[in-house]
């Protein structure tokens, strides 16, 4: 099993600009809106905090993951609603 592993797999890794993601740097285009001192320490201190949670290891797809299992619940099966309402 060890064989089926190719290098090239490695070949992209996500990019990332000073540890973040470069999506969360798509948060400048609000200040590109609305030049101000305020939007822009806002946009900074947003990086900031993205750059914090992914040093301890919860970037954004990790918390969005974490949110949605918290919405789904704990029970999880491959039925429908429907299914398991009227047959289980």
């Amino acid at each position: 099993m060890s064989g089926d592993y190719h290098p090239g797999r490695d070949a992209s890794p996500p990019v990332r600009i000073f540890g973040i993601p470069a999506l969360a740097w798509l948060v400048f285009a609000l200040w590109f809106k609305w030049p101000s001192v305020k939007m822009f320490l806002f946009c900074t201190g947003l990086i900031l905090f993205y750059a914090v949670l992914a040093h301890f290891g919860f970037t954004v797809t990790v918390l969005s993951q974490r949110i949605f299992h918290l919405l789904r619940g704990k029970r999880l099966t491959g039925r429908p609603w429907w299914y398991r309402k009227f047959f289980e």
